[in-house]
Formats: structure tokens, C-alpha cells, sequence
């Protein structure tokens, strides 16, 4: 399988990094087109756990790293993840799209000065302004780093700009732009080689036939045009994003896995249909360790939407689901679903991406049987308690889309595969 799409289909924190991680043993390339370091992608490996924000989850294996031009790019924060996979004895060939665009420290200052994201819940990164910059048409871009001495002018140009703006900035009026070019530049000497047009990278790797791991950060219900808006992230998240994110056509992606919890979180401020504030909310939050790996901010956690995730299967024509933190529900002796909203009365099947509309919905749930059986060991399906394989039997018909992919806990193992593309790994044997 050439093309392979993981991708979020909730509000992010999907465990997308453990299944990109998988797929990407034997992959040619691994890929992120989308977000910068608002993503936080955590990896378990021999017990230890591994969290990466930029570079793709694949970085681990002997594949090639991609940083497409959908991503904004923080250079020191890249430094800071190669020299940490460096220590622990890796080193990921590279190459970064020449059209990513940069963000550097002025972005997030200019982010809490203006108060953009304010009430929102972003990670206060300053992603926000650098995407900003890039719809002005006033960022930086990578590929501005070829040229050193253009690369300085431009960005004693737009400090200077910021700089006039928020005068009263002395924060901001301490940042020297010769000072911040020589360290950028510095930065990414070691990188230079390896910024190019990426997009022509992909495509001849895939006209070969080589394998190729798409990335997404977040997830569908984040997604600048198609989240829950304003309560989103400022790129593409969906599998548009490979297209205008990487360069390459979504119809060369063969395999588009949705990454889905068996229940719901979200991180920061926005309508969240199937919270649980209370008990059952604290039990989840505890024994998923839902914190976020970017922020360390705790998750609302709440019970599976379906409604959720039948919007974001329309919008991103997965072919096939991966069932995560299966085993957080272990305990529990019922189980609620959301199959349907109700909404001034009127019974909803379909989602309202609008903020205030989802606001104004209530979850109508069906409630199954839990079970009490720990089941991080279970490796095949039947070893599961037949309560759990009703839960997933119930997910897939009313979906209509078949799981491939069941993980019981966070360690790489900790799967139970039911499709040849996991059981070919030597992590499913």
C-alpha cells in the first residue's frame, strides 16, 4: 500500500503517534502536513515514552522524515527533538518543504498581546500568527533560509513592522534581528541541504511506489473550515490537508485510517456534547492519563459520539477505523453511546460544525453492557470479553466502516490487529 492516511477523527489526541509510529516500520517516508508545535504525538517504546510535536512519529524507524508546507516550523523547537532522538540514538533523514513557513519567538508574544486565542483554549505557541502571517502573505518561509541575506532582510522587515504595532512591547522591542537571524540561520545550517520542494519529493516517491505514512495533526473536528468553529485550529486537518498540506492528491492515498477513542475527549474551550463533568469524566481522564503531551493540560473526557464521528467519516472518506484505549473502559459496567442530538426538541442525526448550534445540542444515548476484565494482554479478538466485542461489533454497524485496528494499552504491542496491514508488522506477531 503505497499512500497510507492516519488521521484524527475527534477533537485530536487520538493516539494517531502509536498507529503512525506502527505503520511507518518499513515505510519509505513519513510525512506531517499540517500544524507545528501544537501537536504533541507521544510514542511508547520499551517502556519509555517519546513525544514528538514536529517531526512525524515515523522519525523512529529508518524512514525518511517530511515536513510538508502546511506546517509552521519553530527551528529551535525542531534543534530541541533531533538532538533528543539523537540521544537516544537516532537520526531521521529530513528534508523540510521550502514553502513551510516559520514561527519564531515574536509570534507568540504577539499572540498574548493581542489576545489572539484568547477565550479559545489554544496552546498559546503563537501557531495562530504564524499561520496568520502566511495568509498576509508577510511570513517567512523556509526556503527564505537559502538565501541568508534575503532571509535577513525580510525579517528585520516584519520585525520592525511588529515592533512599530506594539511599541509598547518591551519584550518585543528587546528582540534584535540580527541577533535572531544569526541564531535561526545557525539553527538550521545543518538543514540547508535538506530544504526543498517537497511536494516533488512525494510524488516521484510514490510514482516508484514507495511506501508513504501521511501524518495528520489534531483531528477532523479542529479543522479550520470543517472543526467546530472558532473553537479550532488554524490548519487543514482533514485529508484535504495532504493536498493543499504535502502537495500530493488525497485520490493517491489508498488507505485512510480514522484514529478514534473508544470514548471522547477534548482539550481547552468549545461545545462538547457527551462531557462528563463528574465521576465518570474524573475515571476516564485518570486511567487514559489524559493530559495533554503539548500543553500537560487535563482533557474533558466524556462517552463515545457517534454523531461526531459520522460527520468526520463524511469529510474524510476513511476507509477504515482504529480503535484506541479500548482498555480505559475496562470497569465499567455500562457503557453510553451518543447516536443521535436533540435540539429544540427535534431529534438530530446530523452534526452541526457550527459552535453555538452544537452548544444547543443534548446527546441521545444507547447504553451496552460494560465489563470488568482487564484486557491489555488480549491479542486476538476473541480473547476479549464478549461485552467489549459487542461494543465493537456496535461501533462498526453503525458506522458502516470496519475497525482495523484495536489497541488494549499505550505500549506498541498492546494491539489486537484484524487486518493484514498490521498483522505484516512484526510488532502484531
Amino acid at each position: 500500500m503505497p499512500a497510507i492516511a492516519v488521521l484524527g477523527a475527534q477533537w485530536g489526541d487520538e493516539s494517531k503517534g502509536k498507529l503512525a509510529h506502527l505503520l511507518s516500520e518499513g515505510a519509505d517516508l513519513s510525512v506531517r502536513f499540517n500544524g507545528g508545535t501544537n501537536a504533541g504525538h507521544t510514542v511508547v517504546v520499551n517502556g519509555e515514552e517519546i513525544r514528538f510535536h514536529l517531526l512525524p512519529a515515523g522519525s523512529l524507524w529508518n524512514c525518511t522524515a517530511v515536513l510538508g508546507n502546511g506546517m509552521v516550523i519553530d527551528p529551535f523547537a525542531l534543534a530541541a527533538e533531533l538532538k533528543l532522538l539523537e540521544e537516544k540514538g537516532h537520526r531521521p533523514e529530513i528534508y523540510i518543504s521550502t514553502a513551510a513557513h516559520l514561527l519564531l519567538p515574536y509570534h507568540r508574544i504577539v499572540e498574548r498581546l493581542s489576545g489572539v486565542g484568547k477565550g479559545l483554549g489554544t496552546t498559546g505557541r503563537g501557531i495562530g500568527l504564524a499561520y496568520r502571517d502566511k495568509a498576509e502573505r508577510t511570513g517567512l518561509r523556509a526556503g527564505d533560509l537559502l538565501s541568508p541575506r534575503r532571509f535577513r532582510e525580510r525579517l528585520e522587515q516584519k520585525l520592525q513592522r511588529e515592533q512599530e504595532i506594539w511599541g509598547e512591547s518591551k519584550e518585543l522591542q528587546q528582540i534584535g534581528p540580527r541577533k535572531l537571524a544569526d541564531e535561526v540561520l545557525q539553527v538550521f545550517e545543518p538543514l540547508r541541504e535538506r530544504i526543498m520542494e517537497t511536494a516533488q519529493l512525494l510524488n516521484r516517491a510514490l510514482d516508484r511506489g514507495k511506501r508513504v505514512i501521511f501524518e495528520g495533526a489534531q483531528g477532523a473536528l479542529l479543522d479550520i473550515d470543517f472543526g467546530t468553529y472558532p473553537y479550532v485550529t488554524s490548519s487543514s486537518t482533514t485529508i484535504g490537508g495532504i493536498g493543499v498540506g504535502a502537495g500530493v492528491s488525497p485520490r493517491r492515498v489508498e488507505r485512510i485510517i480514522g484514529v478514534v477513542k473508544a470514548y471522547t475527549t477534548r482539550v481547552g474551550e468549545g461545545p462538547f456534547p457527551t462531557e462528563e463533568p463528574g465521576e465518570i469524566g474524573t475515571r476516564l481522564r485518570e486511567q487514559g492519563r489524559e493530559f495533554g503531551a503539548t500543553t500537560g493540560r487535563p482533557r474533558r473526557c466524556g462517552w463515545l459520539d457517534l454523531v461526531a464521528l459520522k460527520y468526520s467519516m463524511m469529510i474524510n472518506g476513511f476507509t477504515e477505523l482504529a480503535l484506541m484505549k479500548l482498555d480505559v473502559l475496562s470497569g465499567l459496567s455500562q457503557i453510553r453511546v451518543a447516536t443521535h442530538y436533540r435540539r429544540g426538541g427535534k431529534l438530530l442525526e446530523d452534526f452541526p460544525s457550527g459552535a453555538e448550534a452544537l452548544a444547543e445540542c443534548e446527546p441521545v444515548y444507547e447504553e451496552l453492557p460494560g465489563w470488568k476484565e482487564e484486557i491489555g494482554e488480549c491479542r486476538h479478538l476473541n480473547e476479549l470479553p464478549p461485552p467489549a466485542q459487542a461494543y465493537i461489533a456496535f461501533i462498526e454497524e453503525r458506522l458502516g466502516v470496519p475497525i482495523s485496528l484495536i489497541s488494549v494499552g499505550p505500549e506498541a504491542e498492546a494491539n489486537i490487529p484484524r487486518s493484514s496491514l498490521f498483522a505484516e508488522s512484526p510488532k502484531f506477531r
